[in-house]
């Protein structure tokens, strides 16, 4: 077997640092851009996406629980505003839960607090605001029986009381004691019925808008866009001159390069997905590159787990010299060895060379030199 001609680099840590970040970036503008131009309308027609937002902005507020804030140019929150502003200008209000409210008035605590336990839970002495029944954003779970502390099922109308509520606040003085109970009222609004359907339906539509995009964007450049080139690469690895090889050092095949960004795809969406949409699912993508960038710097060969999974290995296009399989490059080096052999210099057989003087001849040409001299010598003798 003649020697290898092959001539492998792996691609630089730099490099890939480079073309994964660049790639990442076209990625998540074409998923952001199909997601609020395409499929964000799309479900706010087919699904109300929309509208379940604003119904779940009014039933936190209703609730009083939470509280209504302008937001100025910069984007900071301003003064709290009249409730029912909320219905003129729903796109410039925010709203912050009341536990995390920043005011040391304990009878605010106290009125909304009271508002929310006796009046909004039970569906008793409920205003009416802007001619519109609260009631009907309120969480429809008052005529659920519940376990009152002697174990008998009671109504919440029955046992949400004044006496009930006054119990609740006995000893609490201070507004870090409220801030406390506010947080409690606002799980127990969160855990309602009505809340958890909204919420489902409101995740629904999520997925909807985000998740098409995402298998959209990852398809044409993570999938498509390496089956186009020679060496799988994408756009990001084209531009750093990185491309794959099998291990052996020859061309990747296609099949390797969909197994490859298969697996990548499942890690990308066990990582983004496992809990849900939202800054949890971006912390755990965060922490899955970490730890696929850990395990590539670790390895002896620079392989990624994906790596060692499809038999693939990233090098530097540009430094590499590497062929489609064995038999190419045993053809290659025969056609590189027939054409050196054309331009190796004469030497001449170092055996039938003499110096004489300061000259360099031949050992046959020294031979007819010493005859011809003899011969002229045994005439001069005659």
């Amino acid at each position: 077997m003649k020697n290898s001609i092959r001539s492998i680099h792996e691609g630089g840590f730099g490099k890939r640092m480079i073309a994964m970040i660049m790639d990442a970036v076209i990625f998540m503008f074409v998923t952001v851009a199909l997601a609020l131009w395409v499929f964000t309308p799309i479900a706010n027609s087919a699904m109300h996406y929309q509208d379940l937002g604003v119904q779940g902005l009014k039933y936190q507020v209703f609730s009083k629980l939470y509280v209504a804030q302008e937001i100025d140019e910069d984007g900071n929150y301003t003064k709290v505003v009249d409730i029912t502003k909320f219905e003129e200008t729903t796109g410039e209000i925010s709203y912050t839960a009341l536990c995390y409210y920043s005011t040391d008035d304990v009878n605010f605590y106290k009125d909304r607090l009271h508002y929310y336990y006796c009046c909004y839970k039970t569906g008793e002495n409920i205003e009416v605001i802007e001619g519109k029944d609260p009631a009907d954003f309120r969480a429809p779970n008052y005529n659920i029986y519940i376990k009152d502390n002697n174990g008998n099922d009671v109504l919440p109308k029955d046992y949400y009381t004044d006496d009930w509520f006054n119990n609740l606040i006995d000893g609490k003085t201070t507004p870090e004691q409220f801030r406390s109970l506010a947080y409690d009222a606002g799980l127990d609004l969160s855990e309602s019925s009505f809340y958890k359907d909204l919420n489902n339906k409101i995740k629904g539509c999520q997925l909807v808008i985000f998740l098409p995009p995402f298998f959209i964007s990852y398809l044409a450049f993570y999938l498509l866009v390496p089956l186009l080139y020679r060496n799988g690469e994408t756009f990001g690895k084209k531009v750093m001159h990185l491309g794959f090889a099998t291990k052996d050092g020859f061309e990747v095949k296609k099949r390797q390069i969909v197994f490859r960004q298969i697996l990548l795809l499942a890690w990308i969406s066990l990582c983004s997905f496992v809990i849900g949409i939202g800054l949890t699912s971006l912390a755990t993508l965060g922490v899955g590159v970490v730890i696929y960038l850990i395990a590539t710097v670790i390895s002896k060969t620079r392989r990624s787990p994906i790596d060692y999974a499809a038999y693939t290995y990233l090098i530097d296009t540009n430094k590499s010299v590497w062929f489609k399989n064995q038999q190419e490059e045993d053809q290659k080096a025969a056609e590189v060895e027939e054409k050196m052999s054309k331009y190796q210099r004469y030497e001449p057989d170092k055996s039938k060379v003499i110096q004489i003087g300061t000259e360099i001849v031949n050992e046959d040409v020294k031979k007819e030199f010493e005859e011809e001299k003899l011969k002229k010598q045994k005439n001069k003798n005659l």
